[in-house]
């Protein structure tokens, strides 16, 4: 889901007289799905990156055991013991510069508003259906900063998630391709 606004929202003031409190409820009860539905996927990223995670972290374990028992039954380099040393550094640098970074903690934007911003003399000096409003504007404007700067943050997020599995996808070939070379000077 790729977020194609990028500028600040406002609640534009020719609204402000026209909405009715009813259809403001109505407004935040969608804003609040979409809200969620921002910190669900976020979850869902990091459930899937860090399936990743621990997909690359067993083959590197499988390639490290692999490199020091032939070496250790060998000690000289030949094109396997080459691709295992190139895949090591493959699927570590992918760990490391790609999936890790991508479930290391992010902080997002969380439901509601802080009392202060609320509670102050500019809002209780209106009257009570104005006041009612204008709280009810504070919330849904809120929900729409909050959905958006966590949609970026997913976005960008899903990104990274995708590129780690294009190059988990593709490692196969890079690492023919290592075999290939490394075959050509090690025989």
């Amino acid at each position: 889901m790729e977020t194609t606004d990028n500028s600040e929202w406002k609640f534009d003031v020719k609204y402000k007289q026209k909405l009715e409190t009813e259809e403001a409820k109505l407004i935040i009860e969608g804003a609040e799905t979409a809200f969620n539905d921002s910190i669900e996927t976020s979850v869902r990223i990091l459930d899937r990156t860090t399936s990743l995670l621990q997909l690359v972290a067993g083959v590197l374990v499988g390639l490290v055991a692999y490199a020091i028992g032939d070496w250790e039954k060998t000690a000289s380099f030949d094109a396997i013991l080459i691709t295992a040393i190139a895949g090591i550094a493959y699927y570590f640098l992918l760990g490391i510069f790609f999936i890790y970074p991508n479930i290391r903690p992010m902080e997002y934007v969380l439901p509601g508003t802080q009392p202060k911003k609320v509670i102050n003399d500019t809002v209780f000096d209106l009257p009570k259906d104005n006041r009612l409003k204008l709280l009810y504007i504070t919330k849904i404007t809120n929900l729409q900063a909050g959905i958006t700067e966590n949609r970026a943050k997913n976005d960008k997020r899903w990104k990274i998630y995708k590129q780690s599995l294009n190059l988990l996808f593709y490692s196969p070939i890079v690492l023919i391709v290592v075999y290939l070379i490394s075959r050509r000077y090690f025989l």
